[in-house]
Formats: C-alpha cells, structure tokens, sequence
C-alpha cells in the first residue's frame, strides 16, 4: 500500500469515527446528559483538527504525484 493510500485510509477512519462521535453528543444531549456531549464534542473537534493535516497533506502529495 503506498503512502497516499495509507493516507486516505486514516482519514476515511477519522472520518468515520467523527461521524459516530456526533451522532452519540446528538444523543447524549436528547438525553440531557450535557458533560458527555460536551465531552464527545471536544474529541470531535480533535479528530477534525487531524482530518484537516491529513487533507493537507494528501494534497500535497498529490501534487508531488502530479508534477
């Protein structure tokens, strides 16, 4: 597998795991349970920050791939 790949693999997990992250504060607020969404909120902000490196640095490798 090569590093792109490798890449776009963590990100597609990152992505996923945000998007499980949201839906359980979602549900944890409908059950008022405030410190837990607050809490799965900051670890999708976390995750989110690591999404956005990884789409950087995909990008450029791609670019590098390109030229």
């Amino acid at each position: 597998m090569s590093h792109l790949e490798n890449l776009k693999g963590k990100r597609h997990i990152f992505q996923f795991y945000v998007g499980k992250a949201e839906v359980r504060a979602a549900k944890a607020t409908e059950d008022r349970d405030f410190e837990l969404a607050d809490l799965l909120g900051s670890l999708s902000s976390i995750i989110r920050e690591e999404i956005q490196e990884l789409n950087d640095e995909i990008a450029d490798w791609e670019y590098e791939e390109a030229n």
